[in-house]
C-alpha cells in the first residue's frame, strides 16, 4: 500500500490507502506547426514547453466503525479540495521527486456496504518532476560554479544578501552590486529604506518576482535583458561584486 501527500497532508492521516502503482505518463512536448504553401513538409518550432499530465491513484478507505461512512468520505473530499490551485504533490512510489498538482473533479467514491469505499483520484500535474535534492540550498560566499546535470533549464530561488551601502545615499539610482549566473546578469539598486544595513531579499526566477518578506522588491532589480536568470544545462559561473555579500541558490532541478 502506498501513500500520497497533497497540500502538506498525507493520505495516511485520513486512512486512505493506494492500492496499485500509479501509471507514469510523460508530458507532451509542445510545438508550433506551420504549413508554408509551396513547401514540402511542415515547419516545426520547438516552444520549449510541455503540457500538463494526469496522475491517478486507485485508492480504498475503510471506516473501521470509528466514524460514519459519510463523515469519512467528507474527510477525503475536504482533503482533495483543500488547495486553491496548484499545491505540492508527492507519493511513496516516486520518492526522489515532487510535483505541483491541482484537483478539480467531483469526488465519487464507491460505497461498499457503508463501511468502506473505493475510488480513482485524478490529479492534474505540471509537467515538471522536481528533484527533492534541488531544494537543498547552495551558499556562495564568494564566486564559484554550479552544475546543472539535467537537460532542462532550472529557474532557481535566490536569497541575496547585500550591505546596502553606497557612496551617495541621495542618488536613488546608485547600484549596490551585481549578480551573474552564467550569461544572465542583474544589478541591485540602493534601497533607501535600509540605509547602511545588511539586507537579504529573495528572487524567484520562476515567478519572475523579487521580494523581502511581504514587500515587493522588483524595483531594485535591473535586468541585463528581459529574462530573470536561469541555470541552463552544464556548468556555469556564479559571480557577484560590489556590496553583494552572498548568494544562496535553491536550484529547483527538474525532469519530466
Amino acid at each position: 500500500m502506498g501513500i500520497v501527500v497533497f497540500n502538506n497532508k498525507s493520505s495516511k492521516d485520513i486512512g486512505l490507502e493506494v492500492e496499485t502503482f500509479p501509471e507514469y505518463i510523460a508530458p507532451e512536448k509542445l510545438y508550433d506547426i506551420i504549413h508554408v504553401p509551396g513547401r514540402n513538409g511542415d515547419v516545426v518550432i520547438d516552444t520549449g514547453t510541455y503540457s500538463n499530465v494526469p496522475r491517478s491513484y486507485k485508492v480504498s478507505i475503510a471506516t473501521h466503525n470509528q466514524i460514519s461512512y459519510s463523515k469519512k468520505m467528507s474527510q477525503v473530499a475536504e482533503w482533495l479540495h483543500s488547495a486553491s490551485g496548484y499545491a505540492r504533490l508527492e507519493d511513496s512510489y516516486d520518492e526522489d521527486f515532487y510535483r505541483y498538482a491541482y484537483y478539480n473533479e467531483s469526488v465519487s467514491i464507491e460505497n461498499l456496504f457503508n463501511e468502506a469505499g473505493r475510488a480513482t483520484i485524478n490529479f492534474v500535474c505540471k509537467p515538471q518532476r522536481y528533484y527533492k535534492s534541488g531544494e537543498i540550498p547552495i551558499l556562495f560566499s564568494e564566486s564559484g560554479y554550479i552544475q546543472n546535470a539535467t537537460i532542462h533549464p532550472a529557474f532557481p530561488l535566490l536569497n541575496i544578501t547585500t550591505n546596502n551601502t553606497v557612496q551617495d545615499p541621495n542618488d536613488a539610482n546608485e547600484i549596490v552590486g551585481s549578480v551573474t549566473i552564467g550569461s544572465y546578469t542583474f544589478s541591485i539598486k540602493y534601497d533607501e529604506n535600509y540605509i547602511g544595513s545588511t539586507m537579504t531579499f529573495t528572487v524567484d526566477c520562476d515567478l519572475q518576482n523579487a521580494y523581502r518578506e511581504a514587500i515587493n522588491m522588483n524595483n531594485l532589480m535591473i535586468l541585463n535583458g528581459e529574462d530573470f536568470p536561469r541555470i541552463n544545462p552544464g556548468e556555469h559561473q556564479i559571480h557577484f561584486d560590489g556590496g553583494v555579500l552572498s548568494v544562496e541558490v535553491i536550484p529547483r532541478w527538474w525532469t519530466v
